[in-house]
């Protein structure tokens, strides 16, 4: 192929994509963070966005991996600075994603994947960000409490006050783009992955990458 001709074919060619950001959201208990494991492990293109938390480091977990774990303080003075797309606290720790992070993976055309609170995830959707936004929930009350205690992390009394949020992060499910019951971890990652598969394709997605002499 000639110099000319490999030109054109360039030219030719649509932008780059801008990758796909998804939005996991579910009370605590629901297995977000297993499922959302288990996402990242089957799509290895897929990215994980890492937030920055003020929680205590969990044995097992490490620094920039898990989390950015930080001080209050200089989580504060990032909140203060506008550093954050979206910030919360939750259960008396905070936790926010930062701008840079989403920015990254926009530039680079890399879908990412973030696993948000509700609040956090009201904040995006408010934003006007472009995002595919999931909600995840427990097959029911009994089960979530269930699977709360068998963590064996909590006492009862955070137990029930995780409850209690449960119910009220519960109704905000129908504003999100999708609702997926765990009542079978396989199955639910299956879902997910169907939507990532079937979002990819999405016609306003796909036009930009295409070539020009479509005409489209």
């Amino acid at each position: 192929m000639s110099n000319d001709a490999q030109d054109v074919g360039c030219e030719s060619r649509g932008t780059l994509n801008k990758g796909v950001l998804y939005v996991i959201s579910a009370p605590s208990g629901a297995g977000k963070t297993s499922i959302c494991k288990e996402i990242l492990t089957a799509l290895p293109n897929l990215r994980q966005s890492i937030s920055f938390t003020t929680r205590a480091v969990r044995p097992g977990e490490s620094n920039g991996v898990d989390y950015h774990f930080v001080e209050r303080d200089r989580f504060e003075r990032m909140v203060a600075d506008g550093e954050f797309a979206e910030w919360a606290e939750v259960h008396g720790n905070c936790y926010g994603t930062a701008h840079a992070t989403l920015k990254s993976a926009s530039d680079e055309g890399a879908d990412l994947l973030l696993d948000i609170d509700v609040q956090g995830a009201a904040q995006l959707r408010k934003s006007g960000l472009d995002g595919v936004f999931i909600f995840i929930l427990p097959p029911d009350m009994q089960e979530l409490r269930r699977r709360l205690q068998f963590r064996n992390t909590d006492s009862e009394e955070v137990i029930d006050r995780r409850m209690t949020n449960a119910t009220g992060e519960i109704q905000e499910a129908p504003r999100f783009d999708y609702l997926i019951v765990n009542d079978d971890l396989p199955r639910a990652v299956s879902l997910i992955q169907a939507i990532m598969t079937a979002e990819a394709a999405r016609t306003y997605r796909v036009l930009p990458t295409l070539p020009q002499d479509f005409g489209l």
